[in-house]
């Protein structure tokens, strides 16, 4: 496995490196960036429903709040995984080929907080949207930020990989609880 994750990893670090890719990673990975995008779906969110787009927005924080502690809190520390960008004693990274465009960081690798965080709200709003087609392209984002997470050296694939799987069940679980609670308030 390991050897498929350190194969897959080069593709995106080394072989389809450019100055261009990363640019546009640097910016799509940065999580400032999207505070704005983030507050115009919240307000467009509750100017569509109304009170239920406040829930929608509220349930949304909540989904990342509990995705993000998870994996910060509690898997990362469990698993204690090593990032590919991590430093030996001997100053060598892990893994001596990784290309760092935006430097490297220190904490644990699995699972990828950014994989975790975006497949979950994916999954929270295509478990809750009526026409699911509206809104699928958010496992498109999600996926793109985390393959973006590959390409800068700091996530093997399979850090993504376990990051997806634990924000899509949880997402999908809070998009479950939310269809209850709208179940209760129409009856």
């Amino acid at each position: 496995m390991y050897q498929l994750d350190l194969s897959i990893l080069y593709f995106f670090n080394r072989t389809i490196a450019s100055g261009f890719l990363d640019c546009f990673f640097d910016a799509i990975t940065n999580v400032h960036y999207w505070y704005p995008v983030y507050v115009l779906a919240g307000i467009y969110l509750i100017y569509r429903f109304r009170w239920r787009g406040v829930w929608m927005v509220v349930a949304a924080v909540l989904v990342i709040v509990t995705t993000d502690s998870l994996g910060h809190y509690i898997v990362k520390p469990l698993v204690h995984r090593d990032r590919p960008c991590t430093m030996l004693p001997s100053g060598e990274y892990i893994v001596n080929w990784i290309r760092l465009p935006d430097g490297s960081r220190g904490d644990p690798s699995f699972p990828s907080n950014h994989a975790l965080n975006n497949f979950a709200i994916a999954a929270y709003f295509f478990t809750i949207w009526q026409r699911k087609r509206n809104v699928v392209w958010l496992f498109g984002v999600a996926l793109l930020i985390s393959l973006g997470r590959v390409y800068e050296g700091l996530h093997y694939p399979s850090d993504v990989l376990g990051g997806a799987i634990i924000g899509m069940a949880v997402g999908s679980l809070m998009g479950m609880f939310w269809k209850q609670r709208e179940k209760l308030i129409r009856h």
